[in-house]
């Protein structure tokens, strides 16, 4: 049985949020690196580490990645309001987030940050997001 991939879903998951999806015009939602030239404000998602579950008899099929999902604009205020939009989507969810069974997803950590190379605004946050990886 091939392991869920959680992260195809996760940007499912922010995408079908009717106020996430007009923040950043219904796609801006990378994997790993803000493309080159984006100045649209945009979400760009890393998995940073991946935690594995077991019992005594092996694998539990539970997974606890962490997350960095950074919201990206033009000023501060606009990404830190990206930011908000987000956790606030995915802050405390359990459910299904397409076909993967989400225990739960949990707030951890932010940090603010300015690329002066790229004049953009950066609002990064962790997320643990504990889900059926089997």
């Amino acid at each position: 049985m091939p392991l869920n991939d959680i992260r195809p879903a996760l940007r499912a998951f922010l995408l079908a949020d009717s106020t996430l999806a007009i923040a950043v015009g219904g796609e801006r939602i990378f994997p790993v690196v803000l493309p080159q030239g984006q100045r649209e404000p945009s979400i760009v998602y890393n998995r940073i580490s991946a935690i594995g579950d077991h019992t005594m008899q092996g694998t539990s099929g539970l997974a606890r990645p962490r997350f960095q999902i950074d919201a990206w604009a033009a000023t501060h205020n606009a990404a830190d309001e990206l930011a908000r939009l987000i956790k606030e989507a995915l802050d405390g969810y359990s459910g299904l987030m397409g076909t993967v069974t989400v225990q739960g997803a949990f707030f951890d950590t932010a940090r603010d940050d300015y690329q002066a190379d790229i004049n953009m605004h950066r609002v990064s946050q962790d997320f643990l997001i504990y889900f059926n990886e089997r």
